[in-house]
């Protein structure tokens, strides 16, 4: 019984009856012992294929990457983008994944801090090897981590950021679905001449990233014969000599150039406390629930320019499809945040789909390329990707934050 069990056993590996190996299919190795060429023909196979096999891609599961502000000023709205898309990934992996693979993003904090967004990042590419970066937070992390993403050639896909490196160049590795800082800032001006708002007080965050802000913005203000009243803050600022020079120029409005909510709340109450009763705006990174929070009645009014729908506005059907599957997932609170972050994860699922089972780098690119809206069911958020164009949307509204802290459409 024991050689007839060994003969099966050498009838499996190599070959041959159960009673013995047929000598055609042993090659001699060295010195020594003997190989079939049929379990030598396996192992190249497997060398073969283990070589071929993406990085971050698994029989049963993918790995994604995400570096944001998990912490710090931002916080809020990094949270809310990771909520809305896990929410999504979730429910696809619920129902089997894609192709057979479930969804997987592994994230870590970054803080707001430029080398901890790059120290992640190096992370998740050489350490936790993944397939792909999504979601990415925070304006000096995103522009510090392109180069890397870059000579890795991992695909960096749909950040909660409209920071302006990510659009000054085409970069076959990242795709965005959202509209840059500056276009949101352009959409204000352009209201401003239709409000026949002329005299604007410009409060612009003291860095790097403020300054080339303002640069385009005061260029483009004075283009729209827009009087611009500069002024730069940090958390060294005298504040009290800044809101005395603005209340001295008497501006019709406010724009509100700074990613710190802090800082934006600093500036928007000590004015009203010292009298300014005119308009308030800022971008999509101004209205972050910290703001609000912090602000309480002093929020009343300011209006925030927006790069998705708004999350309250149920006659979109993709807003209706958000809420849905926010509510199904045990989630209660609707945010521009979430939205965003459900909407990257929803175009990603599609393009995984797209690239099939023998998933690649090069063909999820291809996939997400092949995407536009005479393909791709839109519902209300028209998404257009192409060979030479990696900005899938530039969508642009406003909302007022009202007396109830909810965003008014």
């Amino acid at each position: 019984m024991r050689s007839m069990t060994r003969g099966i056993f050498h009838a499996v590996l190599f070959g041959g009856s159960a009673s013995g190996v047929h000598p055609d299919r042993r090659i001699t190795i060295g010195a020594g012992g003997r190989l079939s060429k049929r379990l030598v023909g396996l192992a190249l196979l497997m060398v073969v294929l283990a070589a071929r096999a993406e990085t971050g891609v698994f029989h049963d599961r993918l790995l994604l990457g995400q570096s944001a502000s998990l912490s710090g000023p931002l916080a809020g709205a990094a949270q809310a983008c990771a909520q809305g898309a896990r929410a999504y990934f979730d429910v696809v992996n619920a129902h089997g994944g894609v192709h057979g693979r479930r969804i997987e993003m592994r994230s870590h904090d970054d803080g707001y801090d430029a080398e901890a967004a790059v120290a992640n990042t190096r992370r998740l590419i050489d350490d936790d090897r993944v397939f792909a970066l999504f979601g990415h937070v925070g304006w000096p992390g995103v522009a510090a981590v392109l180069p890397l993403v870059t000579q890795a050639r991992v695909p960096f896909l749909f950040p909660c950021s409209g920071a302006p490196s990510l659009y000054d160049a085409f970069n076959r590795q990242v795709f965005t679905v959202r509209a840059s800082y500056v276009r949101e800032y352009r959409y204000l001006l352009r209201m401003f001449n239709r409000m026949g708002i002329k005299r604007l007080a410009l409060i612009y965050q003291n860095n790097v990233f403020g300054k080339r802000l303002f640069d385009e913005l005061n260029a483009e203000a004075e283009a729209r014969s827009l009087s611009v009243f500069p002024g730069a803050i940090d958390a060294t600022s005298n504040f009290p000599s800044l809101l005395r020079r603005t209340l001295a120029q008497g501006p019709d409005a406010v724009l509100l150039v700074n990613g710190d909510p802090l800082l934006n709340v600093t500036v928007v109450r000590g004015l009203q406390e010292a009298g300014y009763h005119g308009r308030y705006f800022g971008a999509s990174i101004t209205g972050q629930r910290t703001f609000i929070e912090q602000l309480g009645a002093f929020s009343r009014g300011v209006v925030i320019a927006q790069v998705v729908p708004s999350p309250w506005q149920v006659s979109i059907p993709l807003v209706a499809d958000y809420r849905k599957l926010m509510v199904a997932q045990g989630v209660s609170e609707f945010s521009f945040g979430s939205m965003e972050g459900f909407i990257g994860a929803r175009i990603l699922v599609e393009a995984l789909r797209r690239a099939g089972r023998h998933l690649t780098r090069e063909r999820l690119i291809e996939a997400l390329e092949s995407i536009n809206e005479s393909n791709f069911e839109h519902r209300g958020f028209p998404v257009n990707f192409s060979a030479t164009n990696h900005q899938g949307a530039d969508f642009v509204d406003t909302a007022m934050i009202s007396s109830s802290s909810l965003f008014l459409h």
